[in-house]
C-alpha cells in the first residue's frame, strides 16, 4: 500500500513539474516574441531604460522581436489583399466646351493672401485672427541652437464671427488629437458638431499618450497619415500632457533626456512642430487646448511649464491656444474639484484623481472650444 502512495505521489510530482515547465516555457517564448511592445510599456510606465543587460542585444534574442516585427508585416499585408479592388473608372465621354467667356481685368494690386484660393464655403473677406502675443523662450545652453522661427501666416479661413478663432463650411471636418482628458472632452465636442451643424469628426484620442514617447505612440505620425486621408479635415483640436513630464528616451543605447533640460525642451518643441507643420501643409486650422493645474503641485507644475511651450510654439504658426484653467474658474495656481455656476452653486468638475474631469468638466471645456468656432452659412438643427 505505501508502495502504491508512492507512486501515486510521485505522478502528481511529475504532472506538476510537466506543467510548471510548460508555464516556464511557454512565458519565455510569449516575452522572446513581444519584447519590443514589453519595452516600450516598461518605458511608459516607468520612465526608465528597461533593456535586460547583455541578453538585450544578443542576435538570438532580437530574432524573436525580428519575427513578431515580419508576422505584423505579413498579417497586414494579408489585410490589404483581401480589400476589394477599387473600381475602374470608365473614360468620361468628350465634353462640348462652352463659348469663350469674355476677359476679365485683374487688379494686379491685390494682395497675394487674397488671391490664393480658400477653403469651400469661405469668402475673400479679411477678418482678424486673434494670435497670443509672442513670448520670450530662454535658449537652451548644451543644446544645439533652435533655428529662429518667424511667425507663420495663419490658414484659417475668413469670415470670422467676433471671440471666434476657427470657421467651418459646410462638408467640413473636425480631427480631435489627445489623451485621456480628451476622451472624456471629445464625445461632447463631436455630438455638439454633428447635432447642431452636421459637421463630421475624426477622434482619435487615445489614454496613455503624448509627444514623449512616440515608440508607445506616435502622433506627428499619425496627424501626418491622418491628414493626407482625411482631405475634408480643416480644423484641429489638441488637448494633452499629463504623460509627458518625464525624462525621455532619444534612441536605442542612448540616455533618457532630462525632463526640462535644454535638450529635452528641443526635443519636444520639435514634436509639436511637426505638428503644427502638418496643419500648415494641410491648410488646417487648430485649437491647441493647455491643460488645467493638478491637485499635486508636481504634476501641477510640469503642466504649466509644458502649457509655456504650447502657447510659444502654435504662436509662432499663427494658430490658437486656449488654457482650459479659466474655463475651470482656476486662477494662477490655484486647484479645486469644484466651481461656482453664474446662480451661486458650487458643482465638481474634477475626479477624485486630480488630473481627470467628471461629465461637467467635459462639457464646460467643450463648450468653451464650440465657443470659439464660427459656422458662417450653416443653420443650427439641434442642441
Amino acid at each position: 500500500m505505501q508502495a502504491s502512495d508512492s507512486k501515486q505521489l510521485f505522478q502528481v510530482q511529475m504532472g506538476a513539474a510537466r506543467g510548471l515547465y510548460a508555464i516556464v516555457v511557454i512565458t519565455a517564448l510569449l516575452f522572446w516574441l513581444n519584447q519590443d511592445s514589453i519595452k516600450l510599456y516598461c518605458q511608459q510606465r516607468y520612465h526608465q531604460s528597461c533593456e535586460i543587460p547583455l541578453l538585450g542585444q544578443m542576435p538570438a534574442w532580437r530574432t524573436g522581436a525580428q519575427l513578431t516585427a515580419l508576422l505584423e508585416a505579413r498579417r497586414d499585408d494579408l489585410l490589404e489583399r483581401l480589400q476589394p479592388a477599387p473600381q475602374v473608372a470608365t473614360a468620361p465621354l468628350p465634353e462640348v466646351l462652352p463659348a469663350p467667356i469674355p476677359v476679365v481685368t485683374v487688379d494686379l494690386q491685390t494682395p497675394a493672401a487674397l488671391a490664393k484660393p480658400l477653403p469651400h464655403g469661405a469668402a475673400h473677406t479679411p477678418a482678424p485672427v486673434h494670435v497670443p502675443a509672442p513670448v520670450a523662450v530662454a535658449q537652451p545652453v548644451a543644446a544645439a541652437p533652435m533655428p529662429e522661427a518667424t511667425p507663420i501666416a495663419d490658414p484659417a479661413p475668413t469670415l470670422l464671427q467676433p471671440g471666434t478663432v476657427a470657421s467651418l463650411a459646410a462638408g467640413d471636418e473636425v480631427f480631435l488629437v489627445g489623451d485621456s482628458l480628451m476622451q472624456g472632452v471629445a464625445p461632447h465636442l463631436a455630438n455638439s458638431l454633428r447635432k447642431r451643424y452636421q459637421i463630421r469628426t475624426v477622434n482619435l484620442s487615445k489614454q496613455s499618450t503624448g509627444l514623449a514617447y512616440p515608440g508607445f505612440f506616435n502622433w506627428p505620425k499619425t496627424v501626418a497619415e491622418t491628414l493626407d486621408h482625411e482631405p475634408n479635415v480643416r480644423l484641429m483640436v489638441v488637448f494633452l500632457g499629463p504623460n509627458d513630464p518625464w525624462d525621455m528616451p532619444q534612441g536605442k543605447g542612448k540616455p533618457f533626456l532630462r525632463f526640462k533640460s535644454p535638450e529635452w525642451e528641443v526635443a519636444y518643441r520639435a514634436r509639436i512642430d511637426s505638428i503644427l507643420e502638418q496643419a500648415r501643409t494641410h491648410n488646417v486650422q487648430v485649437i491647441w487646448v493647455g491643460p488645467p493645474n493638478m491637485e499635486k503641485a508636481r504634476l501641477s507644475t510640469a503642466m504649466g511649464y509644458l502649457s509655456g511651450l504650447y502657447q510659444e510654439q502654435t504662436a509662432l504658426y499663427g494658430q490658437h491656444y486656449v488654457s482650459a484653467n479659466p474655463i475651470l474658474g482656476y486662477a494662477d495656481a490655484s486647484f479645486s474639484y469644484t466651481v461656482q455656476t453664474a446662480q451661486g452653486k458650487r458643482v465638481k468638475v474634477r475626479v477624485d484623481d486630480g488630473i481627470h474631469f467628471t461629465i461637467t468638466g467635459q462639457k464646460m471645456i467643450a463648450e468653451q472650444v464650440l465657443s470659439l468656432i464660427s459656422f458662417p452659412g450653416l443653420t443650427v438643427t439641434g442642441h
